[in-house]
């Protein structure tokens, strides 16, 4: 005889589930805590230095995982501009970077979360150009300490990058952090 148990909803202790995959291993994938930051009203962040390092913005997020084996889902858009006052292309580099418990900043783990703007205008006597973009990725920072993620940018040609131009002017301007701790 064969049963059949329907639920609405299975709410694991701590909100962490611990389902076996047919391949080994825990599946994870409860959500523990999101958390949700967006720049309006604060000052844009701009990179306009000749050089060819990322810097920091200060627009940034933290959480504080629960479990040390939780992975963290970052969903961010950040509003980036990149332009020239005197020529055809302009282009910079955003990255999202990490610090663990007030240390410094260092990449993301497995991988690196980032992306390229760039603009070409065939006129030739200078280009702006700024949109939103979206940037996606699972970091694994392995601790139960206080981890922040923070954008930073580098300017690749042109005159500058800017995150979050005309903050106050309008929603559309502003930049997100959405964190999600998902059960490891």
């Amino acid at each position: 005889m064969a049963s059949e148990l329907r639920v609405d909803r299975i709410s694991p202790v701590n909100g962490i589930a611990n389902v076996t995959q047919n391949l080994g291993g825990n599946a994870g994938g409860g959500i523990i805590q999101v958390i949700h930051s967006n720049t309006k009203g604060q000052t844009f962040a701009s990179a306009e230095s000749s050089t060819s390092t990322f810097i920091a913005t200060g627009i940034e997020a933290s959480i504080t995982p629960k479990r040390s084996d939780n992975k963290i889902l970052i969903i961010a858009n950040p509003n980036v501009m990149s332009y020239n006052s005197s020529s055809n292309q302009a282009a910079g580099s955003i990255k999202i970077m990490r610090s663990i418990d007030g240390a410094a900043y260092t990449e993301c783990s497995p991988i690196q979360i980032g992306t390229q703007v760039g603009y070409y205008d065939y006129g030739g006597s200078g280009i702006m150009g700024y949109n939103n973009i979206s940037l996606i990725g699972v970091d694994e920072p392995n601790t139960t300490s206080v981890v922040t993620y923070q954008f930073y940018v580098k300017r690749l040609s042109g005159t500058g990058i800017r995150l979050g131009y005309q903050l106050t002017g309008d929603i559309g301007s502003n930049s997100f952090f959405t964190l999600m701790e998902i059960a490891g």
